[in-house]
């Protein structure tokens, strides 16, 4: 019997070693590749690799941009204040951005710079959700039974297979992935755009829910562990097209706009505007191009601002003092498109 039991174990143990080789080999969210992820077809779970790369590579950048993956097409090798990292990841969220800075300062690593930027996924999504997605797992804590938790997930043989079907037939095109990743973070920024607005509707997933107080607790934490380690915060809302916006503004978003400036000086790109009506500064309903980055980096870091948008909302330094004047500017533009604005039916 002890003999039977001995063979058992061991034969458990190859089984379960040979699954999980296969499961690092494959590794299709790149979480065992942090260093050099591979262009694979498969969307890595960039909120762990990128902070895991950070950690382990100490000293090669000293400011970070914060966002959802909406940041990714900023060019932050043209940032000018800093060497930056474009921390997006999908879907992130600020709850998501304090606690990776509080990870990387725990490890170290103290920004000069962090540039957040913001817009309806920031408070319209619970974090609470991406534990259950692969591609979106929240980093572990820093214990041993999270990170053993965090790992299981992904040697899950099923998954693996699944994935691999995926992976195995797919033939990358964006040659400068790997080199990108390492270099900046930032998504492909010579990607030409396609899209055609054939009446499709805006942006909106079926799990969003407006969390007003929720994220503005999460700005507060982030702006305070800012001046506690003297890191210089700017904090811009992203470009939303403008079907995504008016579906927003349906659902709450200016309360959410109108609350930010009530905690921080920030500058605005959600409005209507030549840049938001215009279907070739996007991707598809959600993402904007690089292009229209580069003209939120005028505004922001060099004072330059085209008065024309300016007008349309397009690059106003939204205050506490100037928020209800702002506020009450969006809303007249919504009332001009025949937006339903929630508050005004109270």
């Amino acid at each position: 019997m002890k003999r039977f039991l001995l063979k058992f174990s061991l034969f458990s143990v190859m089984v379960i070693s040979f699954f999980l080789i296969i499961g690092v080999i494959i590794d299709p969210y790149n979480i065992f590749h942090y260093n050099y992820p591979r262009n694979n077809g498969i969307e890595a779970n960039k909120n762990f690799i990128k902070t895991r790369y950070l950690i382990k590579n100490p000293g090669k950048f000293d400011s970070l941009l914060f966002g959802s993956s909406r940041a990714g097409f900023t060019d932050v090798e043209a940032l000018p204040d800093g060497t930056y990292y474009n921390l997006c990841s999908s879907e992130a969220v600020p709850y998501e951005h304090v606690r990776l800075l509080k990870i990387l300062i725990k490890h170290g690593f103290v920004p000069k710079n962090v540039t957040l930027m913001v817009d309806d996924i920031s408070c319209f999504v619970d974090p609470q959700i991406h534990k259950m997605m692969l591609y979106r797992l929240p980093y572990p804590e820093d214990n041993l039974s999270s990170w053993f938790d965090f790992y299981v997930k992904y040697c899950d043989i099923l998954t693996v297979f699944e994935a691999y079907k995926e992976v195995k037939d797919y033939e990358p095109t964006d040659s400068d992935y790997t080199d990108r990743y390492r270099r900046c973070g930032s998504e492909r920024l010579n990607a030409e755009s396609t899209f055609h607005d054939d009446g499709q509707p805006g942006y909106w997933a079926d799990y969003y829910t407006l969390r007003v107080e929720e994220v503005m607790n999460d700005i507060r934490e982030l702006k305070a562990l800012c001046e506690e380690y003297d890191i210089n915060l700017r904090i811009m809302t992203n470009p939303l097209y403008y079907k995504t916006y008016q579906r927003d503004i349906e659902n709450g978003y200016l309360d959410f706009l109108y609350a930010l400036a009530g905690e921080i000086d920030y500058w605005n790109f959600s409005s209507f505007s030549d840049i938001t009506l215009d279907e070739k500064n996007y991707y598809e309903t959600s993402h904007f191009i690089p292009a229209v980055s580069y003209k939120m980096m005028d505004c922001v870091y060099y004072d330059k601002t085209d008065d024309a948008l300016w007008k349309q909302g397009f690059g106003v330094k939204v205050t506490k003092e100037n928020r209800d004047e702002f506020i009450y500017f969006l809303k007249y533009q919504a009332k001009e498109r025949g937006v339903d604005i929630p508050d005004e039916n109270k």
